[in-house]
């Protein structure tokens, strides 16, 4: 058996010509480049029982050769893939299931009620550069530049991009090469496979926005284990909707890549008892700034296609809100553009692939939490949330404007590391728990809203004087919802204070 470990990276199609140029001078140890065409046939059933297993069965076209491969086991996360491979040359293009090494996918494979409905789900025609780096430690690097197209009946989806796998040596070297090639040029670790988008295709399955998951914590795990796992999903939610960011009109793409950014930070919080690392100080500094960035277009969105959406009928036509709606929609197309430039800077890459990197290499000033069990790590981080919140909860009636923003924030945090840590616990406790706290938040993210909304509409006001009129109508309005909110909050508030912990 072989353990695949590779990276994938999307890359410009108008960069390859320049790729294939300066590669050699940014890694002055690559082999001269080889050129190969791939065809590749990937099987399932009907019911994609294979993708259901996490297992590609797959037949390609080498030269001459026919090889088949079965790989299996969950993806690393993050564009970078660790699984389980066999290969072997068969005597032409068809199946050979009888001769797979591994027995439990021999047996998986050849039972009648997968073989029997085993047919081609989609194909991929490659065109593939190739080049081979070996360091002074001796690790080997292959680099693959693949171009070409993934189709299944009469649909397709391009494929562009660069593979950089290990042939031998420690993970370390993938990610040197990663980088090194990263710095100049916008390479986006791909999460998907070329497995997975062709499933897509088959099933005709279109790309949405995805939200949070919850890793699966087992009480065995060490905090560094655990910390790792969360953050490793918060990557995953992050990199499932950030390529598609300001493309199209669908405002829940900036919406779930600014909260996962939200939620990585947070989960830094939650394990903030683990010593510092100055990199993930860098890279945090880094996830800000994407943030901002995010946040600039999402404070439009919000503004325009729900708080002046909520307002219209009240106005009943008799304040010009079309101007405002079309001065905010020009600035947002300012910031939109804004991110696409950065996306195809090497800056956002690069970023990312320091923060994979980050997850997947050992830290050794981690040692020093060994020895404190999961539970009681999660104890006296959700008590350290939730002091933080109740400091400011008990003194509701004599908080400022920046002290419930700030106490808006503890909540979220206490929410965020309550769902990190929550399947240590009783299901049902925790859904009660999170339960109480719920009105709170949304009354607190209401008031928030209606605070944006009056700044951005000011400042619209004093920037377009023609805007001016309907703006501060509308900015009068959001100022008397956050009044209404500050006054509903209360019951909400005790609920919040009298709900039993479930740690």
């Amino acid at each position: 058996m072989d353990q695949e470990i590779e990276l994938c990276l999307a890359l410009p199609a108008e960069l390859n010509a320049a790729f294939i140029q300066k590669l050699p001078k940014l890694l002055p140890a690559a082999g001269k480049a080889v050129q190969q065409d791939l065809l590749s046939i990937y099987y399932d059933t009907p019911n994609m029982d294979l993708q259901r297993r996490e297992m590609g069965l797959r037949l390609r076209q080498k030269g001459e050769q026919w090889i088949q491969t079965v790989k299996y086991g969950q993806s690393a996360g993050g564009g970078l893939n660790a699984r389980a491979e066999f290969e072997h040359i068969t005597h032409g293009p068809a199946l050979e299931l009888a001769n797979i090494a591994d027995l439990d996918a021999r047996n998986f494979l050849c039972d009648d009620k997968i073989a029997t409905r085993l047919q081609p789900a989609f194909t991929t025609r490659i065109q593939r550069t190739l080049w081979e780096v070996e360091d002074k430690q001796g690790n080997i690097v292959e680099i693959a530049l693949d171009i070409g197209h993934i189709s299944c009946d009469d649909r397709s989806t391009v494929v562009n991009e660069v593979e950089v796998e290990l042939k031998q040596g420690r993970i370390e070297a993938v990610f040197g090469v990663a980088l090194t090639l990263a710095k100049a040029f916008p390479l986006l670790p791909q999460p998907r496979s070329k497995a997975e988008r062709g499933s897509r295709l088959f099933t005709q399955t279109p790309i949405k926005p995805e939200g949070a998951k919850l890793p699966e914590l087992l009480p065995d795990m060490t905090p560094v284990e655990a910390r790792r796992l969360i953050k490793m999903e918060c990557l995953r939610h992050l990199q499932a909707n950030l390529p598609w960011v300001g493309q199209g009109d669908d405002m829940e793409f900036i919406h779930q890549a600014r909260v996962a950014i939200r939620r990585m930070r947070s989960a830094n919080k939650a394990f903030s008892a683990l010593p510092d690392d100055a990199t993930w100080n860098r890279l945090e500094t880094g996830l800000q700034s994407l943030a901002q960035m995010l946040g600039d277009v999402r404070d439009r969105d919000v503004l325009v296609h729900e708080t002046l959406a909520r307002i219209e009928p009240a106005f009943e036509g008799k304040i010009p809100l079309h101007v405002v709606q079309q001065a905010l929609l020009q600035q947002r197309e300012e910031l939109i553009q804004k991110v696409r430039t950065t996306m195809h800077s090497p800056r956002i890459g690069t970023l990312l692939l320091h923060l994979l990197a980050w997850l997947h290499v050992d830290h050794p000033e981690d040692a020093a939490a060994e020895g404190v069990t999961l539970k009681d790590f999660a104890h006296a981080a959700l008590d350290k949330r939730l002091s933080a919140v109740e400091k400011y909860a008990k003194r509701w009636e004599k908080l400022d404007e920046p002290e419930r923003h700030t106490l808006r924030k503890h909540v979220k945090k206490l929410r965020y590391s309550a769902e990190f840590f929550s399947s240590l616990y009783p299901a049902a406790r925790v859904k009660k728990f999170l339960g109480s706290y719920r009105d709170v938040q949304e009354a607190l993210g209401l008031m928030n809203d209606a605070v944006v909304s009056r700044e951005l509409l000011q400042q619209l006001a004093v920037q377009q004087p023609a805007t001016a009129f309907a703006a501060g109508a509308a900015a009068g309005w959001e100022e008397r919802i956050g009044y209404l909110a500050v006054e509903e909050i209360m019951p909400a508030l005790q609920e919040m204070r009298g709900a039993k912990v479930y740690w």
